[in-house]
């Protein structure tokens, strides 16, 4: 420091003083050991803050998925309900007011405080500013005494470029998205349209980055207008269109198995059509994949 001068400021410190009152049972980092972890890969990333005897607050986003932050509780001390997110100034920014973000839901649960997008972003526009979100809420064992939960701003900044640059190399879509995915086609359609191709990329990009995908079934449907021969000739034609998508742009053929049922009537999600709509649900190509 300026002048030799030594001092250890405590983040608890940085509270308001009407924030903590007996009672209260605070959680924080202390400034001087608080710090920001980044960890991911091409499927999730994750950049958390520690809390010491409480847990860690983390920003989590899987790979097609919006960010959410959540808190990791080893044993949350919160009642169930609803908990004040309020933006704490800290010493040296003591003319930024406090301010109360909103409500958010409690559970009890190893994971107690869940945010959506949206309150996400808010938590992180605060800690861009380098305030301090922080939850409080009624212990779940007494009336009286309340539990405060604090994030802290030190370090963050530094972490979150590696954190952009983690999410810059996700994948589009996760394993869920794609696992058992559709492929529609018009009356009349055998070739595929920007829209199915732009699915079967993000299937390819994703069986290419997880060795753990070993099969991909592919099955073609028709409806049931039409010649029953012709139908099966159409479904033959338009799975294996597919299937040849997936091979020119690297799957191994030997993961896909493909087949073709035209009209036939078991696998028709609409038994008895009656409309256009009800022709267009049964005229597809369905791909499921496996993985170990």
């Amino acid at each position: 420091m300026k002048n030799g001068l030594k001092f250890t400021l405590s983040f608890l410190s940085l509270l308001s003083a009407s924030s903590v009152q007996p009672g209260n049972l605070s959680y924080y980092a202390e400034f001087d050991t608080a710090q920001w972890e980044v960890d991911g890969n091409v499927f999730e990333c994750s950049m958390s803050h520690d809390i010491p005897h409480y847990g860690q607050a983390v920003f989590y986003r899987e790979a097609g998925e919006t960010m959410i932050f959540y808190l990791q509780a080893m044993d949350s001390d919160m009642a169930e309900g609803r908990a004040l997110l309020t933006s704490m100034p800290p010493s040296w920014r003591k003319e930024l007011p406090e301010r109360d973000i909103g409500y958010v839901d409690v559970a009890r649960s190893g994971r107690p405080v869940v945010l959506d997008e949206a309150n996400t972003r808010l938590v992180l526009a605060e800690l861009f500013r380098g305030m301090m979100p922080t939850l409080t809420r009624r212990a779940w064992y007494s009336e009286d005494d309340s539990v405060l939960v604090a994030v802290s701003p030190v370090n963050f900044k530094v972490a979150y470029r590696d954190y952009q640059t983690c999410l810059s190399n996700l994948l589009p879509v996760n394993f869920g998205q794609i696992e058992r995915s559709t492929v529609f086609w018009g009356a009349g359609q055998m070739e595929l349209d920007e829209g199915a191709r732009t699915l079967l990329d993000n299937i390819i990009q994703y069986i290419q980055a997880d060795a753990g995908v070993f099969s991909v079934q592919i099955n073609g449907f028709t409806d049931t207008a039409g010649n029953n021969r012709d139908n099966l000739e159409s479904s033959r034609v338009r799975a294996f269109l597919v299937h040849q998508y997936l091979v020119d742009r690297g799957v191994n053929e030997a993961m896909l198995e493909t087949r073709f049922f035209g009209e036939t009537e078991e696998y028709l999600i609409v038994r008895n059509e009656r409309t256009d709509a009800d022709r267009d649900r049964n005229r597809r190509v369905t791909l499921f994949l496996q993985r170990r």
